[in-house]
């Protein structure tokens, strides 16, 4: 048996193939084929393999997906993340398992941070891909400040803009000096504790939960998403953690998958966007040498898992559990989850 199998792009052309192994007899091979689409069940074969991880050369794709077969098993993969230029946060949620021991489908669901800044190159992956929806949690004047490239697949973007002025401060795209003087004279919260808590952090997760105008937000965003015609869609923020992390969050427990895993898909934001924070961070050194503020600043930047966790708690403490809060507070039944299922998921 195979599990754990991981997509790698090494080079322009050169992708790493590796997977963990277990049953596998000693003549027993695993068959690697290229797939022309990612909802195909053959394609053409790459090579044959008893050892991991291997590579391949694609010349024919941007952004190939890969058939690993065994005598037993037959698996998809591609790259988690989707490595382009104009964006350091955007990824494919396909191939996470669920309680039941499905998969998601690849190519399907995207997360990514802010648009603006994709390359002629960059949109050629999406088109692609096919990525036909977006659905853009941004306020209008970060949007209009920092708009959305298109390409050719787009057909629809969708601004649900949900109450999350904490997590609009925490990515704010400009003006370094301008964000330092908001919260050093208290113009966002007034009874902020400048320190490394993340209490503020905190109560914006608890905030998409329990707040009704975020729960008409994300109630529409599972609108989109059920619509097949929509599909593939991405979903973004500026910075891809927070609002974008909620709504991902739903979709990933709605489809089965356990809240280890979607912790884990949150957090792949802090190592990817590591880079972008610490130069964040130096700027703001520049502004203030208060190490409080600097403090604050840097938790509203991170990534932790407790504040995803903060939003399933905050759904036990309204409705009792997170199944009920779905039920009772996103009024999402049985049948749109079982039609979420029937679109996500391998058969």
């Amino acid at each position: 048996m195979i599990s754990n199998i991981v997509v790698k792009k090494t080079a322009a052309k050169t992708y790493e193939i590796s997977w963990h192994s277990s049953s596998l007899t000693n003549s027993e091979t695993v068959a690697i084929y290229l797939l022309d689409h990612p909802d195909q069940n053959t394609g053409k074969l790459l090579l044959q393999t008893q050892h991991s991880p291997v590579n391949v050369t694609v010349n024919e794709y941007l952004r190939p997906y890969f058939l690993v077969k065994t005598s037993s098993q037959v698996c998809k993969a591609a790259t988690r993340v989707i490595p382009l230029t104009g964006s350091n946060n955007f990824r494919d949620l396909g191939g996470y398992q669920t309680k039941d021991h499905r998969f998601i489908k690849w190519g399907k669901i995207f997360r990514s941070d802010h648009l603006h800044r994709l390359s002629a190159s960059d949109k050629k992956v999406l088109e692609e891909i096919g990525i036909k929806t977006v659905i853009d949690y941004r306020r209008e004047d970060e949007y209009e400040k920092q708009p959305n490239q298109t390409w050719k697949t787009l057909q629809k973007t969708f601004h649900l803009v949900p109450e999350a002025q904490r997590a609009v401060l925490a990515a704010k795209a400009g003006g370094t000096k301008e964000k330092v003087r908001q919260l050093v004279q208290h113009e966002v919260d007034q009874n902020v504790t400048f320190d490394n808590s993340g209490k503020t952090m905190i109560e914006q997760a608890k905030d998409f939960v329990r707040l009704p105008q975020n729960q008409k937000i994300y109630r529409k965003m599972l609108e989109v998403v059920l619509n097949e015609a929509n599909i593939p869609t991405d979903q973004h923020c500026r910075g891809g953690k927070d609002r974008t992390g909620y709504g991902i969050a739903l979709i990933l427990t709605l489809l089965g998958v356990d809240q280890k895993t979607i912790i884990a898909d949150y957090m792949l934001t802090k190592t990817l966007r590591l880079a972008r924070n610490k130069h964040r961070m130096a700027q703001y050194a520049h502004e203030t040498n208060d190490q409080n503020v600097l403090a604050y600043l840097y938790s509203m930047l991170d990534t932790r898992p407790e504040y995803l966790q903060a939003s399933f708690d905050e759904m036990v403490v309204l409705a009792g559990s997170v199944p009920q809060y779905f039920k009772n507070i996103l009024k999402i039944t049985a049948s749109d989850q079982a039609l979420l299922k029937h679109l996500y998921l391998e058969s």
